[in-house]
């Protein structure tokens, strides 16, 4: 009867008869014929589900994924690699050989401890292990992920020749997860030791380790596929996946590079019929930023971001691109293959902004970047068109600044108030003015003339007076518009002088018109016009009585 069975403390139960005693430090776990090293089933499940998502790792890479062990020394990696030791012995985990070195050693000379570097660069020594999925192995990683995930292939052939670059795309992925980074960070002096981690200023991406997929196929056509090195989903973000590019420099042609994104952008143009409509494949495949409704065309939809992390790399020993070659070989990328990032510029109140329906979202960035600030880091990510380096959830959605737009839009909407209004009282003064004018001229022709024969005041009206003469009135008037207002008022007849007596008229004649008599001449013209016999019968005309506001009597012919 087989007692392989896993206890209560997560170890292997006790074997009768061949049962040995726990090793130093690790009271709660013994060994088993089944896992002579005495890992535990939780254990080589997360070793398990580490490699399902990279495909091949060292011993420090499992350790900086699976820290979690209460009763291990999270110092050292011995705990992980016991794990990875019965795994193989379960034929689901396999040695795939070492990681690349820089140099030799020479004859006689000790081996020192492996450190990396933001550039992938080793020191002098012996390359780590590394180790990878068997076929059989990558079910049963499927298994301790628990999803129904795409898992991709097992990655046969990394490691054969070092896989540097497997181990950057690796330690990409674990600065994202973790939220740490071993980039500046001192080496340890002891082997078995895990190198230190330093903390990220913006800590971990969200959705930790099972986010990330590597060595998924996405197919074109026939044979042909994009293969990303890795895959993450970032529904917190509001993406609902990213493609992650690792470019070292191996290919020296850019154009060769910007294939890359000819491949992505064949793939995301694949259509699939739903029902009587059809819809990009990335769509069903990881779903839509948002949900399609009534007009929805896919032409309209934005591609899924593609991240491309660009690093100096190796050749012979030595850096492939000084710091000043790597930037440039980000500008000549985004030359290459602008006509699938380029938005369409708009203007809004002075802000310039970008839309980009069918076009795919490119970023780029550096390892010493990324390993320096992390992907949340405020100035971590070069997107493509706009310009600028910028933190990563602004480089994914690079909305205009609505709150400018509004303020700037409100400011502009009360200035153009202001304006008119202003207008409005320019050409009310200048209005005002000209009547002004207008009034005065004709106040001092009519104060000219004889006063008003009623109120002895102004012939034209009391000054600024609502009743005033703004227009020069006849010289035969005889009443301020006051006082023929409160004539008609009163329904009495329109004033007629008295008709000069005969001594009056003799004076007149030999010495001139009276002082004393300013209405002389328009008593003249009345006792012309009614004669004593016409006063008489009190035939006085019609027209007389009909004296319009604010204006001069008409004059009588």
């Amino acid at each position: 009867m087989d007692h392989d069975q896993d206890d209560g403390h997560g170890g292997q139960g006790e074997r009768h008869g061949d049962e040995q005693p726990a090793r130093p430090g690790r009271v709660h776990f013994r060994r088993s014929a089944r896992n002579p090293n005495g890992s535990t089933a939780p254990l080589r499940a997360d070793v398990l589900a580490v490699l399902g998502v990279l495909k091949v790792v060292t011993y420090k890479q499992l350790h900086a994924l699976i820290a979690n062990d209460e009763y291990r020394d999270h110092q050292r990696t011995e705990h992980v690699a016991e794990a990875v030791r019965d795994l193989i012995k379960h034929k689901l985990v396999e040695e795939r050989g070492r990681t690349s070195t820089i140099g030799a050693l020479q004859p006689g000379t000790r081996p020192q401890p492996t450190t990396r570097s933001a550039l992938g660069a080793r020191s002098s020594g012996p390359g780590e292990k590394i180790f990878g999925l068997t076929p059989a192995g990558l079910l049963a990683a499927a298994e301790a992920l628990g999803d129904d995930r795409e898992m991709g292939g097992h990655a046969r052939g990394a490691g054969e020749t070092g896989a540097p670059h497997a181990m950057l795309v690796n330690e990409i992925i674990i600065s994202a997860v973790t939220g740490t980074t071993t980039h500046g960070a001192p080496p340890r002096t002891d082997e078995r030791q895990a190198p230190p981690r330093r903390a990220l200023p913006e800590g971990p991406l969200p959705g930790g380790l099972d986010a990330w997929a590597t060595e998924v196929a996405h197919p074109i056509v026939g044979k042909q596929a994009v293969i990303p090195d890795a895959v993450v989903r970032l529904p917190e973000l509001g993406h609902p996946v990213l493609f992650v590019e690792v470019d070292r420099g191996t290919m020296t042609d850019i154009n060769k590079v910007a294939t890359k994104l000819d491949n992505y952008h064949r793939w995301f143009s694949k259509l699939v019929k739903e029902g009587h409509h059809e819809r990009p494949l990335f769509e069903i495949t990881y779903g839509s930023l948002t949900t399609p409704g009534y007009g929805y065309h896919h032409t309209d939809v934005v591609r899924p971001p593609v991240l491309f992390v660009f690093d100096r790399g190796l050749k012979g020993g030595r850096p492939r691109f000084t710091e000043k070659g790597l930037y440039a070989r980000i500008d000549a990328f985004g030359a290459a293959t602008h006509h699938h990032w380029q938005g369409r510029h708009h203007e809004e109140e002075g802000v310039e902004y970008q839309t980009f329906k069918g076009k795919i979202p490119v970023l780029a960035t550096t390892t010493d970047r990324l390993l320096e600030h992390g992907f949340l880091g405020p100035d971590t990510w070069w997107r493509y068109s706009l310009g600028s380096w910028t933190d990563l959830a602004h480089a994914l959605d690079p909305q205009p600044d609505h709150d400018l737009i509004r303020k700037r839009r409100k400011a502009r909407e009360a200035q153009e108030r202001a304006d008119a209004q202003a207008a409005t009282k320019a050409e009310q003064d200048a209005l005002d003015a000209e009547q002004r004018a207008k009034l005065l001229a004709a106040r001092a022709h009519n104060d000219a003339l004889h006063p008003c024969h009623t109120c002895h005041g102004p012939l034209g009206g009391a000054h600024d007076s609502s009743h005033e003469l703004d227009e020069n009135t006849h010289p035969d008037r005889l009443e301020c518009p006051s006082c023929e207002l409160g004539r008609r008022a009163a329904m009495g007849r329109p004033l007629i002088l008295e008709l000069p007596t005969t001594r009056a008229l003799r004076r007149a004649e030999k010495n001139g018109p009276p002082d004393d008599d300013p209405w002389w001449r328009v008593r003249l013209l009345h006792a012309k016009r009614w004669p004593k016999q016409a006063r008489g019968d009190r035939k006085i005309p019609h027209s007389m009585t009909q004296i319009p506001r604010g204006r001069s009597m008409p004059e009588k012919h």
